[in-house]
């Protein structure tokens, strides 16, 4: 199922409403509010708003998914990166510029050299 259509607001709201529901669940984790509140150590008021509205923030909502047992889908939520193979390495590398020194001059020029004084001080 895409969520592409959805906006952010509904995706968290729909989130809400899948974790609530597996809260409830006696197939789930059959808890109520305040138990599991209780048990993942966050405030009864922050649960009532995130199963209402969405709002959470990420360590409370790690925390929920700990006390429910559903941490480990957080595992396949990014996949890993396929690691790329040798031709796009090679391609890579040929794309990356290389900076040019601009050659060494082995004498100081008449501009740069101090010039002297007239006078009693110099």
């Amino acid at each position: 199922m895409s969520l592409d259509h959805l906006t952010n607001t509904e995706i968290a709201e729909r989130l809400a409403h899948a974790i609530r529901a597996w809260r409830i669940s006696p197939q789930g984790a059959a808890m109520s509010q305040v138990d599991l509140a209780h048990k993942s150590g966050i405030g009864l008021t922050p649960l009532k708003r995130f199963e209402k509205t969405g709002a959470i923030t990420l360590r409370n909502l790690v925390a929920l998914l700990r006390a429910l047992n559903l941490l480990d889908g957080l595992e396949t939520l990014v996949p890993e990166p396929a690691a790329p193979g040798p031709l796009a390495l090679l391609a890579a590398e040929q794309k990356r510029t290389k900076r040019i020194r601009a050659p060494r001059t082995s004498k100081l020029r008449a501009s740069k050299a101090p010039a002297k004084r007239d006078g009693p001080h110099g």
